[in-house]
């Protein structure tokens, strides 16, 4: 693995895959990824620990070894299992892994691209100090940092819908309304700051609020699944 490389990328990437790769490593890299590339366990448990996303490639692999794998990387890494049984598709996506079944290299390639958004999302969150620059208005100087707490509503409730919704790899219109309502919740409900944050028409977020009030009320999670 180049050094310099991997200081620029802002992902670690560890893809285990046998002789007869797919070329994911080309993918991972195109999505700013330093990558390492193993082809045994042993060498595979090594790279864990540092690793932000895992891509395993079935294909070479018994079942007991990716499953074994998967165990240990859900705890601290984003998991992509590629496999044409559906048996250990359905075993691995039950320990925590997202699962591409068959599928050409450009499906592989796209959910890889949703883990990492997912990656990014959970680090802008864990950092409070980025939390205040979401805040500004970009040139306009409109909207000032909040000097009071976020309200409540915004977690636990809307931020763990988002993540749910982009861990599950919802559809881009769904995600995107699950992701304004979270932004609204971060703002108190101000239409016109939430707006200006995420660069969108703020008739926009007023035509969606009109739409979800003139429904039952209903939680962020909710408002998922009913999309479903």
């Amino acid at each position: 693995m180049n050094i310099a490389n991997a200081i620029q990328a802002r992902f670690n990437a560890l893809l285990v895959e046998g002789d007869k790769g797919l070329g994911l490593e080309s993918a991972l890299r195109d999505q700013d990824c330093s990558v390492q590339r193993v082809s045994t366990r042993a060498a595979a448990e090594e790279g864990l620990e540092i690793a932000d996303v895992v891509v395993i490639s079935a294909a070479g692999f018994t079942n007991e070894e990716v499953l074994d794998l998967v165990g240990r990387a859900v705890l601290s890494s984003s998991i992509l299992v590629h496999t044409d049984n559906t048996e250990l598709a359905v075993k691995a996506a039950k320990l925590g892994a997202s699962i591409a079944l068959g599928g050409s290299v450009e499906l592989v390639s796209a959910q890889i691209g949703q883990l990492l958004a997912v990656v990014d999302l959970k680090r802008r969150v864990a950092r409070p100090s980025s939390m205040p620059s979401a805040l500004a208005m970009p040139s306009s100087g409109v909207v000032q940092r909040r000097s009071t707490p976020l309200p409540k509503e915004a977690t636990p409730e809307a931020l763990d819908a988002l993540l749910e919704s982009a861990e599950g790899l919802v559809p881009m219109h769904k995600f995107q309304r699950v992701y304004v309502d979270y932004a609204l919740r971060r703002f108190g409900g101000n239409k016109v700051h939430t707006a200006a944050a995420l660069g969108i028409d703020r008739r926009t977020i007023q035509r969606w609020a009109r739409a979800r009030s003139d429904q039952s009320p209903m939680s962020s999670r909710d408002m998922i699944t009913s999309s479903s």
